[in-house]
């Protein structure tokens, strides 16, 4: 399969029942491990031999696999445990994977085992779960209805969570079935699939609030891998400065001339990435990272002339030419990259009213930016590519209280419409779990007059 031996994709079928032939037929005499990987192999085999109408096949011998896995007599190996969650199972069968001489190089994961075809499989799973729990950051389903106690990125979690089980059993002992049982055996995980899990993890329980939990992973985010470090990509190093950068601001935020200079080196980081070249070709995960990253520096540049304007003096505090311009380089990677990727139009005219408003500019077209995030107009049967760019419930609630805190009375006659705004948001970000914003938001309602915060209904 990795192009090791030649021979046609017939001979290499055959040798694989014959393979699962002489492992059935020597029952108890070989061990479950072994007959486990033999099915697997024969599976791996159907996929990269078989026309994709015989495709089909590669499921009876995952279904053999995982019975004989599952007996009283047997364990899972760790390297094959991915295989028997449903999610690995359907990536297996129908998911888009081939295998190579050598193993793929990624900054997202490493294969391990460079000749083992199944671990080059694995490889492509987790940097599928990576993806699928970014696109989750990046544009949650904002019309599924949350259940009790579930936040707008649970499904993010989930698919962290498993890949932070991937990324463990990465290199745990395995046996590879290139070449034969006496070879010895690895051990370790996969650092780099483990640090990016660990950074997205962070980040999430950021967006909500969770600082606690976030805390926890502080460690693992701050120890970068040496692969990632000396990588060519800027990504990695990028999203480790705009994690300092926020990290910095949480902790105190009177150090923020020092967020900002980690916010400088991550935005120049980000700039390098995103102007490669037209010979780099960027996936759609790398899009993904970019724009969480980009999404982040704008968010944490936001706060920071926020804190300014509180301490000044409780208004509006124009930002100085350097905050600025920082801001707007960021912003400008983020028109660049929504040039390409859709999900980037959600946070868009949302960072693009916030410029206005740090520079003083007129009211009236910050007014119009602010609509058009404040405005979800979805009808049904909305085609796809417009949902990606349609602004969510957070974009909402955000807009709603830039709106409320620096738009002039004149853009929101009705009276006591600030207050009734402010707390339709905070019911959505109660929904949402976002604890730090929902703070922000009673505060707000207290400062407008109200004189109570909005509780659970």
């Amino acid at each position: 399969m990795t192009g090791k031996l030649g021979g046609s994709h017939l001979s290499a079928f055959h040798m694989a029942l014959s393979a699962v032939n002489l492992a059935e037929c020597a029952g108890e005499c070989l061990s479950v491990a072994m007959l486990s990987e033999i099915y697997v192999s024969a599976a791996l085999r159907v996929k990269t031999s078989l026309p994709r109408a015989l495709h089909f096949t590669a499921r009876l011998f995952l279904s053999s696999a995982r019975q004989v896995c599952l007996s009283p007599s047997g364990t899972v190996p760790p390297a094959m445990q991915w295989l028997c969650h449903p999610l690995g199972h359907r990536f297996f069968v129908d998911g888009d994977w081939s295998v190579r001489s050598s193993p793929r190089e990624s900054i997202y994961s490493q294969a391990g085992n460079t000749v083992d075809p199944l671990a080059q499989v694995t490889q492509a799973f987790r940097e599928h779960l990576l993806e699928k729990a970014l696109y989750c950051v990046a544009q949650p389903q904002g019309e599924r209805v949350l259940a009790e106690g579930e936040g707008e990125y649970s499904d993010a979690l989930e698919y962290l969570q498993l890949l932070s089980s991937c990324s463990d059993a990465a290199g745990a002992t395995t046996q590879s079935f290139a070449i034969s049982s006496n070879t010895a055996t690895l051990t370790g995980c996969d650092p780099q699939s483990r640090w990016w899990s660990a950074v997205v993890v962070v980040v999430v329980n950021w967006l909500q609030g969770e600082d606690s939990a976030a805390e926890r992973l502080y460690p693992a985010v701050e120890h970068l891998p040496r692969s990632l470090n000396t990588a060519e990509s800027p990504l990695p190093r990028a999203a480790l400065c705009a994690f300092r950068a926020v990290r910095t601001l949480l902790a105190k935020p009177e150090n923020w001339q020092l967020s900002l200079s980690h916010c400088e080196r991550a935005s120049g980081l980000l700039r390098d990435g995103l102007h490669l070249g037209p010979h780099c070709h960027s996936s759609n995960i790398d899009k993904a990272v970019q724009l969480l990253l980009c999404d982040l520096l704008l968010v944490t540049r936001t706060q920071i002339w926020q804190q300014q304007s509180a301490v000044a003096n409780g208004g509006v505090l124009q930002a100085s030419a350097p905050e600025l311009h920082g801001f707007q380089q960021d912003l400008s990677s983020l028109r660049r990259l929504a040039q390409s990727f859709r999900p980037a139009m959600r946070r868009l005219f949302l960072h693009e009213a916030t410029a206005r408003l740090m520079a003083g500019a007129s009211p009236t077209r910050t007014h119009q930016l602010l609509d058009r995030s404040l405005r979800r107009r979805a009808t049904p049967g909305t085609k796809t590519e417009e949902s990606e760019t349609r602004p969510g419930r957070r974009e909402q609630v955000e807009a709603v209280m830039l709106a409320c805190r620096y738009l002039p009375p004149s853009f929101l006659s009705a009276p006591g419409q600030r207050v009734g705004m402010l707390a339709d948001a905070a019911r959505t970000l109660e929904k949402l779990g976002d604890k730090r914003t929902l703070h922000d938001c009673q505060q707000m309602i207290i400062r407008l007059g109200s004189g109570t915060t909005v509780t659970s209904t």
